[in-house]
């Protein structure tokens, strides 16, 4: 089906890798496993785990683990995945695992030291291990355990209230390796008293020091990790994905493969990602004020950072992307529910919001500041991509917590109480917010515990839009959605945010998906076909427009609609108009690219004359395709 490379600049005899990988509908009937050999045939030890199925019934995205042999250095080895039997085998694990960590938090109030919490998790990966349960992975060449490992204090063994850790625990070679994924987290949503707190942490195996995290202040709501190797020497490797292969399996938006990103990009991207703050709580390179106008690099289908990687996997675009997905933890929107251990649940909590003073019941005052101001608006998709190519909890938990908040956010009486809508928001803030829930709706394993709730959230939705636009009577006849703050006003560029949403959800077959995104396209394909109607092309980017007439009737034609908003051009022959300011069409992040975006999603979704409007647009603004190659971020293509 498809494959994978792995390579090292280090020799080595035996290399365990785990990686996440997704798969194009009806490859991988569930019925059937899958093997993996070596571009010489030899078999190579692989195990699945962690499946997310399509619509049809067949695999959408696995984690796998793979065991390669006699890894040379600097010589990239092809892993190939071919259907095959199911394989049940595990790995033999010992009881009692070499790995006897401790976590010592020592808690400061400014520089004064408080208290002295610990956390010694040894004794419950044992009873983990005894029992078979938290475990994630298990085959033949990884098993997973998550553990919750509480802080207690020092002097009276109580436990902290609200600092956390879950370590996710990966034993390779019969436990001889260990991968530590330590989360620490200070985010329940009910206990009293939320706020900072400002710590140092040490860590230590069997009383030796393995890793220290100087003084820092942890946000109230959010979290950070570290991975940690113990045992035998850490593998040392990357993977490449066939990235075709991933983009066809319509896991995420068709971006453009064709593109050539020059060194000089990455150099800068590498540049960009030293001078920031990536210590836990650090910013990175988000701007940590969401509601900031203008264009910046995560506003997109996907970030600038993640398009890169996507487009190059180049270790300086992933390290940026990674970096980026991590400082994202540390923004206040991770609130987990003490009674399931689990994102917070509009369904099990329907009148919770984490807008406070709506709330019931309220949610406990926090103390403490941070630089963060999140919204849904202006939000990118921070941890979907990461989860899909490293198959890693803690980015499987983001992609939760930030579809969690979108909904948690909005009012209870606005979304419905427990069935999660968010329509209130801005209509930028609908479209990504849909495709975070997408997201996790998507990605999520058949067996986890949230899995339904995503999928019912996500379904609620759509209801919603197609009974209020697709079979609404009362919307405008071209397709245009109204902003709901200023009637009789439509946003073109957020109308496109929402079809390019939409298209992928589409393309993914999501039951009502392609009936409302035909409504949209009527607007978001139909003004650049209008010409003949009365509507110039040049102007179909356009910033602010009215779609009610000043009589405050819903305007029904091209003409009609050119006239309202361009009233002194109506005269002037289309060849004689120039293209608004706001399109940008020399370059990367203007409407103008946001509409080829558009066009060329709703072309990959099916829609009528989506074909004839991409090419027709793309003929209009030939100098973007030369900006798209130091900024791919709308650099989306039919398939």
């Amino acid at each position: 089906m498809t494959c994978i490379e792995v390579s090292s600049t280090t020799t080595q005899t035996s290399v365990p890798v785990t990686f996440g990988q997704p798969f194009k509908a009806g490859n991988w009937p569930s019925s059937q496993g899958l093997v993996a050999t070596d571009s010489t045939g030899a078999a190579v030890p692989l195990q699945v785990d962690q499946t997310a199925s399509h619509r049809d019934g067949s695999v959408r995205f696995a984690v796998l683990s793979a065991k390669v042999s006699n890894l040379q250095a600097n010589q990239p080895k092809l892993i190939n995945l071919f259907l095959g039997a199911k394989n049940t085998s595990t790995q033999s694990i010992p009881a009692d695992p070499d790995w006897n960590l401790e976590l010592e938090a020592k808690v400061y109030n400014g520089s004064t030291l408080v208290s002295t919490w610990v956390s010694r998790p040894q004794d419950l990966l044992k009873q983990s291990i005894a029992q078979g349960t938290s475990r994630r992975l298990n085959g033949t060449v990884a098993t997973e355990y998550t553990v919750l490992a509480p802080f207690k204090n020092s002097s009276t063994n109580e436990e902290h209230p609200h600092l956390n850790a879950r370590l996710h625990t990966r034993l390779y070679e019969n436990g001889a390796r260990i991968r530590t994924d330590m989360v620490l987290e200070n985010n329940w949503t009910f206990k009293t008293g939320p706020g900072n707190i400002t710590y140092e942490l040490n860590v230590r195996k069997n009383g030796q020091l393995i890793h220290t995290q100087p003084r820092f202040t942890h946000n109230h709501h959010s979290r950070w990790h570290k991975v940690l190797w113990t045992g035998a020497t850490a593998p040392q490797y990357r993977i490449r994905h066939h990235m075709p292969y991933f983009l066809a399996s319509k896991a995420t938006w068709n971006f453009d493969l064709a593109l050539r990103i020059p060194d000089s990009v990455l150099a800068q991207e590498a540049r960009d990602l030293a001078a920031s703050d990536t210590s836990p709580m650090g910013r990175a390179m988000l701007n940590p004020y969401f509601p900031s106008t203008g264009g910046r690099p995560e506003i997109g289908a996907l970030p600038r950072w993640t398009v890169l990687y996507l487009l190059t996997q180049d270790e300086r675009a992933r390290a940026s992307m990674m970096a980026n997905a991590d400082a994202s933890a540390a923004v206040p929107v991770h609130y987990r529910d003490e009674g399931t251990g689990q994102p917070l649940d509009v369904q099990r909590n329907p009148n919770v919001t984490v807008l406070f003073g709506t709330s019931s019941p309220v949610l406990p005052a926090v103390s403490g500041s941070t630089i963060w101001e999140p919204d849904t608006p202006h939000q990118g998709s921070f941890a979907y991509i990461p989860y899909l190519l490293t198959g890693d909890e803690f980015y499987l938990d983001e992609m939760m917590f930030w579809a969690s908040w979108n909904i948690a956010n909005v009012h209870p009486i606005s979304r419905e109480a427990g069935k999660g809508l968010i329509y209130e928001n801005q209509i930028r803030g609908q479209a990504w917010g849909m495709r975070s829930i997408a997201e996790a709706a998507f990605a999520l394993p058949e067996t986890h515990p949230q899995k339904s709730y995503f999928k019912t959230i996500l379904s609620n939705n759509l209801t919603w839009y197609q009974t209020n636009y697709t079979n609404n009577a009362g919307v405008s006849p071209l397709g245009a959605i109204e902003n709901r703050y200023e009637a009789g006003r439509a946003v073109p560029w957020n109308n496109d945010f929402m079809g390019i949403v939409f298209s992928w959800m589409a393309e993914n077959d999501e039951p009502k998906s392609k009936d409302i995104l035909d409504w949209f396209s009527r607007f978001n394909v139909g003004r650049y076909l209008a010409e003949s109607d009365g509507f110039c092309t040049v102007k179909a980017p356009g910033y602010y427009w009215w779609i009610r007439d000043t009589g405050g009737r819903l305007i029904t034609t091209w003409r009609e609609l050119f006239a309202r908003n361009y009233p002194e051009a109506v005269n002037s022959p289309c060849s004689s108009l120039a293209m608004n300011v706001e399109a940008y069409p020399a370059t990367a992040e203007g409407y103008a690219a946001i509409s080829r975006a558009s066009l060329a999603s709703a072309v990959n979704a099916g829609v009528t004359n989506a074909s004839s409007a991409y090419t027709r647009w793309k003929g209009f603004t030939p100098l973007i395709d030369a900006a798209f190659l130091s900024d791919p971020t709308w650099a989306i293509v039919p398939r």
